[in-house]
């Protein structure tokens, strides 16, 4: 059984992320460690280390375990597996961090909205927690049922990272996964959509149809067979329409991806849960 941290705050888009969690939880053999950072301005620190300052905090955890317990009641019915909430307050991304590197979670899941802007989205990517996180992360932005995963490769270091994740959080064969090797286009080159049938090799297909093998053989080791096998080349905003009925979406990003890459921008318009594991 792996170990999973969901991120709640009193808001929509962790009321989403917490539903999917518990969904997740029909294809994953997971428990699940709710937790919620109450994140509070230096400013607004009573004086002191005292009475005074300990029954603010007091009060100010109190006020938060409440918000939070009406979220979750609201959802246990459908999500038995589950821990007492933790509630602390701190720094958002040093919190979370502290918590998955002491207590060894195998994943952490958080919540935001589709419409998140775009520049949010990179900065929230590119933040410490983000960056630094020993686990993957799987961001929520829609309630949908994970049951159809889509396993995203672009060059050979993709492969091992995120086939490996998600054989350790996919122990078993519940849900449906496609692999597909991606590029974006370049100007004036043509878009590729090909299903790969069987052992065809379209031409101009030889690499990525050879990466796509390497993964299909690290599945069956564990005994998964992908659903479709897709070479696809085109902008990122056509692949994320073709990627926009998955139930999530597995992806490797560089501890340190660039501001500009086109990889964050296809993340951020993708509307499905996205699964992050770093190479």
């Amino acid at each position: 059984m792996i170990s999973a941290l969901v991120s709640l705050n009193a808001d929509l888009a962790s009321s989403i992320a917490f539903r999917y969690a518990c969904r997740l939880m029909e294809y994953i053999d997971m428990r699940l460690q709710p937790i919620h950072v109450e994140e509070v301005d230096k400013g607004s620190f009573p004086p002191g280390s005292g009475w005074v300052r300990s029954t603010w905090e007091k009060g100010l955890l109190q006020t938060a375990e409440e918000e939070i317990a009406q979220l979750v009641n609201a959802e246990k019915a459908d999500c038995p597996s589950l821990d007492a909430t933790i509630v602390e307050i701190g720094e958002y991304d040093e919190a979370l961090l502290h918590e998955i590197e002491e207590k060894s979670y195998d994943l952490l899941v958080e919540g935001v909205l589709t419409s998140f802007h775009g520049q949010l989205f990179h900065r929230k990517i590119r933040s410490r927690l983000y960056r630094f996180s020993p686990s993957p992360i799987i961001i929520v932005k829609n309630l949908v049922q994970p049951d159809r995963v889509a396993v995203l490769l672009k060059d050979a270091l993709d492969v091992t990272p995120l086939i490996s994740t998600f054989l350790k959080l996919f122990s078993t064969p519940k849900a449906s996964v496609d692999l597909i090797h991606f590029a974006f286009k370049e100007s004036g080159k043509p878009e590729i959509k090909e299903k790969i049938q069987d052992d065809a090799v379209p031409v101009g297909s030889e690499n990525a149809c050879k990466l796509l093998n390497t993964a299909k053989d690290l599945l069956a080791e564990k005994g998964w067979r992908p659903k479709e096998t897709w070479v696809i080349r085109d902008t990122a905003e056509k692949i994320s329409e073709f990627l926009s009925d998955y139930g999530l979406i597995g992806a490797c990003l560089p501890r340190n991806v660039h501001k500009d890459s086109l990889m964050l921008d296809l993340l951020s318009r993708i509307p499905s849960a996205t699964l992050l594991c770093k190479k």
